[in-house]
Formats: structure tokens, sequence, C-alpha cells
């Protein structure tokens, strides 16, 4: 087994520095903002959806390309509503590259003219911090971010993007959307799915396919990543027919996603995350092994926790899953530490 020290060490680490806290003055202005994508919706996964969509729930004004605030000039949207708050969605997907397959519309222009509004609370979200440090850097400065939302472990965070102050990380979860997971079902014709996307990042995945024709799996390959379309309802569908998950961290110990959507399905869960990464009901539903697992062991594990299944515990560990990592309960949860983190800066 793997700890979140143990990650740190066998990462590198950018020289990146961290950038100063930006001044804020605590004003009584009520009017939130969250600027995000439209078509992350239609995005292969919609988690970056759910996010910015979730605060338009919780008192933020959804504003963007095609949003209810029909609007990307930064500048126009401050003049126009004088926000005491402005979240903004990450921006390698607005900041839109060659060749991406992000929407070139859902550019934000005159980002910049956010720094110099000492009395608005600037959050930004920071997903895979391992990404264009210097980039990020620099564009975090460029806004003056007071607080970063992160999905992960924060000292893991810190250490892969060492420009980030750890004292202003919000740290949320991935969520899953409670209307589109299927009802539990007794009905699981199969054992055990492996899935995703293989990389050097996912090393335990890469020594798994070597191993697959030993292995009592089945194998489901990643779809790409592109905005033709979400894919997690059948994604969801298919978890649902299998007893065992296999959910691989990374490199980077991240908690991903596939770990609260196959909780939510009714799956039981191997994974390699770090011991010291807990995740809320997930936790008790995890079967550790280490990503240097050897062909033998991953296929006693499997056998075991297959052979093991009990429908009673699964049910109610998906029930409390859905409940705790549905987005509108997660994005309520997000706007109460947004809020806390404002008045504690």
């Amino acid at each position: 087994m793997r700890s979140v020290h143990d990650i740190i060490k066998g990462l590198p680490r950018s020289r990146v520095l961290e950038i100063a806290a930006p001044p804020f003055k605590i004003c009584a202005a009520q009017e939130k903002l969250v600027l995000g994508v439209h078509s992350m919706q239609n995005h292969t996964t919609d988690e970056g959806w759910q996010i910015t969509h979730g605060l338009s729930l919780n008192g933020y004004r959804h504003c963007g390309h095609m949003l209810d605030e029909n609007e990307t000039d930064v500048a126009n949207l401050i003049a126009k509503h004088q926000p005491g708050t402005l979240v903004i969605q990450d921006v390698r997907e607005w900041d839109v590259q060659s060749n991406d397959f992000r929407d070139k519309e859902a550019r934000f222009t005159r980002v910049e003219s956010m720094k110099s509004e000492e009395s608005l609370f600037r959050v930004t979200v920071l997903k895979d911090a391992h990404q264009r440090p210097e980039y990020h850097s620099r564009e975090s400065d460029r806004i003056g971010v007071h607080a970063w939302i992160v999905y992960y472990n924060d000292r893991i965070v810190k250490h892969l993007a060492p420009y980030v102050r750890p004292q202003h990380l919000i740290r949320t979860t991935h969520s899953i959307d409670s209307l589109i997971v299927p009802d539990f079902s007794n009905d699981r014709p199969f054992n055990c799915l492996f899935s995703g996307a293989v990389s050097g990042a996912y090393p335990l995945r890469q020594r798994m396919l070597t191993f697959r024709k030993y292995l009592p799996m089945h194998v489901h390959n990643h779809p790409g990543y592109h905005r033709n379309g979400c894919v997690v309802p059948d994604f969801l569908k298919l978890l649902n027919q299998f007893k065992v998950s296999i959910c691989t961290s990374s490199r980077y110990g991240y908690s991903l996603r596939k770990l609260i959507e196959s909780t939510a399905c009714g799956c039981r869960v191997i994974t390699d995350l770090p011991v010291d990464e807990i995740l809320p009901v997930v936790e008790e539903n995890l079967i550790r092994i280490s990503p240097m697992a050897s062909r033998i062991e991953m296929k006693r594990v499997i056998e075991v926790v297959v052979n093991s299944y009990d429908y009673e515990k699964q049910r109610d560990l998906a029930k409390r899953a859905i409940e705790h990592y549905d987005y509108r309960a997660v994005c309520s949860r997000l706007a109460n530490d947004i809020q806390t983190m404002k008045e504690r800066y």
C-alpha cells in the first residue's frame, strides 16, 4: 500500500513560486457570479458542468456563452452586477488552444479586469494540478486568485502546483447526478469491470492490461475526450451489471470520480488510492492494492472480492453514496465552504 507521503516522494516538483496573497476587503455586496462553460454538459464526462451548474442552484448567477447570463466579457459582468464573489471555471476549459475539442465561443475576455477589484472575492477551479504549472500560475496571478477549488488531496496539489497557497485551497469532491443513477440491480451477470484511459499516468492500469488474459475481468475501453455527448449515463448502466469495479488512482494519487460512480452503482471497488486519502462513504467500499501488485495477487484479490459480494451491504452503500455525492448536495457544501473561506481570508 502507499500513502500520500509516498506519492509526493515519487513525484517531481515544479520550481514555480507560491503566489502572494492578493488584498481583499470584504464588502456588503451579495451578488455572486459563477463563470461556466455551457458545452461541458456534452463533454465525455460532465462533472465540470455539474460544479458550475450546482453553484447556480446555490445562489450564484451562471454566466457565460449560452448560459443564464449570456456574456463572456468579465469587465461587463462586474460593471453590471458589482458582485462580492466570483467563481470562474478552470482556465483550460475556456482558454481554448488549437486542435482542442472545447468550445471556442466559451472564451472569457478581459478576465484581468477582476484583479483590481479589492472587494471582489475571486475563486477559480484547479482540477488536474500536475498540468502546466507555469501556465496556471501565470493565469492565477493575472486574475488575482484568492482561493482555488481543488478535487484532490491538498498536500499532493501543493506539491504539483507550488504556486497555490495551502491555506487558500477549498477541497471539493467529484459528484454525480442522482437522477440518472440506475436503480440498484440484484441481477449482476458480470463479475469485474476494468475501465479507463491507459497512459504512463496510470501505472497499475498498464500492468493490469499487460496481464489481462490472466485476470478474470471485463475490459471497457475509454471513449476518448470530446464534446459529442456525455457518456456517463451509459457507463453507470454498465457498472450496474457488475459486482466489482477496478478503479485505479494514478501516479498522482488522485481520488477519481469512478470511485464514487462505482460505489453509487453497487460495485465493490479495488483501487490503489493512497491509504490516507479518505472519501466519506466510499472509504467503506474500498479494497486497496499496491500499484506494483503481482499478477497472482491481482487475480486472487479479484476472486476474493467477487465471491464475498454482499447485496444488502452494497445496496446500503450505494444509497448513501448517491445522497452524499449528488452534485446538488456537493455544491451546497461547496458554496458554504467558499463563503467560509471568504469570511476567514
